[in-house]
């Protein structure tokens, strides 16, 4: 029997930029320091660009032995204009090239939410917005030989949280793929597990993500009914990683796994914490 692929565990920096911006890690300690805690791969973005040029970025990823998992873009695309959705796609397409120059055929796009045009619109003129867009943007980036790629987002005010809405999505643009994010879903009380067994046919990457349930003046995401989530370490709290990763493994699925965390106030080091993550998600895999 084949053994079951192994998980290419890689990571992104938005949780860490601001223990750069406070001087407690600089951009580049951040790259060893991922090697060392078990991470092969780096999830590249827009956000790199206030520490680091892309041929920085690429050169500090090879120093340290890391690939380049994918490209992140965020761009506006729920816009109630026409012309605000074909800015979206120029900027979309723009970014499918970023991607290339990074080395990296995987894409990720990310709405960059306004809450006064979501006001204007109805969700289902959001749906459209967002659909309209991403079929373009993944219709071009296949044709460059790039994965386009959108993930289940945390806003309940967004269409892109519930199951029923990512597979209408999914369906809408053909090229497009999914990044499942395992503590989104929640913001819609929807379970992980069975999100994924709904979606499982679309998913080219994952982001590995636990929630807890913070006080309510705690910074984090609000859920739809008004309940406050944030990630939690991995395993301390409410997202069932020993009854999906054996799934994502029992499916094939061979891609790159981000491991996110957010660190909170008072927490130790963000590097240890991810290895102990790493540890623990791996200890669940046969």
């Amino acid at each position: 029997m084949a053994s079951a692929p192994k998980m290419k565990w890689t990571f992104m920096s938005l949780q860490i930029q601001d223990e750069i911006r406070r001087g407690r890690m600089t951009f580049e300690e951040m790259f060893p320091r991922a090697r060392e805690a078990g991470f092969v791969a780096y999830d590249a973005s827009d956000g790199d660009a206030e520490f680091a040029s892309r041929e920085e970025v690429l050169r500090l990823c090879a120093g340290a032995g890391l690939q380049i998992a994918d490209y992140i873009h965020w761009v506006h695309m729920a816009a109630p204009t026409k012309q605000g959705v074909l800015e979206a796609v120029e900027s979309g397409c723009q970014a499918v090239r970023t991607a290339l120059e990074h080395g990296t055929n995987r894409l990720m796009i990310v709405e960059r939410v306004s809450a006064a045009d979501l006001a204007r619109m109805t969700r289902e003129e959001a749906a459209s917005c967002l659909a309209d867009a991403l079929d373009q943007i993944a219709r071009y980036a296949r044709a460059q030989g790039v994965t386009a790629m959108v993930e289940d987002y945390p806003d309940p005010r967004l269409p892109m949280c519930s199951t029923g809405e990512m597979l209408r999505l999914m369906k809408a643009a053909p090229d497009l793929r999914l990044v499942l994010d395992t503590g989104n879903m929640l913001a819609q009380k929807e379970d992980p597990v069975a999100f994924y067994e709904e979606l499982k046919g679309y998913v080219a990457h994952v982001h590995l993500k636990d929630i807890e349930y913070p006080a309510s003046d705690a910074p984090g995401d609000t859920d739809c009914d008004g309940r406050r989530i944030r990630n939690a370490q991995h395993g301390e709290g409410v997202v069932d990683f020993a009854a999906l990763l054996p799934r994502l493994q029992r499916d094939g699925y061979d891609g790159y796994v981000t491991v996110e965390y957010g660190p909170h106030e008072g927490t130790k080091d963000h590097f240890e914490k991810m290895a102990e993550s790493i540890r623990y998600l791996e200890g669940l895999l046969k």
